[in-house]
């Protein structure tokens, strides 16, 4: 029984190894409709058929996420200088999926609260507190929400957000400078100069460090 249950494993192994080259290998050809490599939607429904190998798809997904979206930033760079959210309709899904699959998968979820903000606030705060329950220990994350709400002015909720992070395991202790900055001038260039220049402190991501640099230069002029 032991031996066929390794046979079996091995086997769904292999048809996971075959499904991602497959993805990989499509993501050559520009022709290829993206929404061919989304025949399902539901992460939940994923993880059921994934017997065990989960892992593997969220991180086959969180690399379509990214390659997704860097396609379509130069797509859009191609012919204006800003960034529309809203015409990448399958960022949400893609991350959404990635996260369902994984639920520890801290960078799609940094990354959702940072892009996802620019397509529709609320659903970046529901998506980054979402992360939070699934990692509580993570500050980062908190770090993320209170950054969501700088964005909206809604100044008292990100003091709460850098608050609660700071009093986390490993958490710096600027965290708890950003609450008392939220609350008392979470408005004005210099927050804002801070704000930006501590995301792009410790960020391996390269389109939100960019992203951040780039915003961090604008408000020094």
């Amino acid at each position: 029984m032991k031996t066929a249950g390794w046979i079996l494993l091995l086997v769904a192994g292999l048809g996971l190894s075959a499904m991602a080259q497959s993805w990989i290998d499509a993501e050559r050809h520009p022709e290829t409709d993206l929404d061919d490599a989304l025949y399902l939607r539901s992460g939940d429904t994923l993880k059921k058929a994934s017997i065990g190998f989960d892992g593997l798809l969220a991180d086959l997904y969180w690399i379509r996420t990214v390659q997704y979206f860097g396609e379509k930033l130069q797509q859009q760079r191609a012919v204006k200088e800003t960034i529309d959210l809203r015409e990448m309709p399958l960022l949400e899904p893609l991350l959404k999926i990635t996260t369902e699959l994984d639920p520890h998968h801290i960078a799609a979820y940094r990354f959702g609260a940072f892009f996802l903000q620019y397509l529709d606030p609320e659903k970046a705060i529901h998506f980054t507190e979402q992360g939070m329950r699934n990692n509580p220990d993570q500050w980062r994350l908190f770090q993320d929400l209170g950054y969501i709400y700088w964005r909206q002015r809604r100044y008292r909720e990100a003091a709460d957000a850098y608050s609660r992070g700071s009093r986390l395991p490993g958490a710096p202790q600027w965290m708890a400078v950003m609450a008392a900055s939220m609350l008392s001038q979470g408005g004005d260039r210099e927050t804002a100069q801070e704000m930006f220049r501590r995301l792009c402190e410790g960020n391996e991501d390269q389109f939100i460090k960019g992203f951040c640099e780039e915003q961090f230069g604008r408000t020094e002029k």
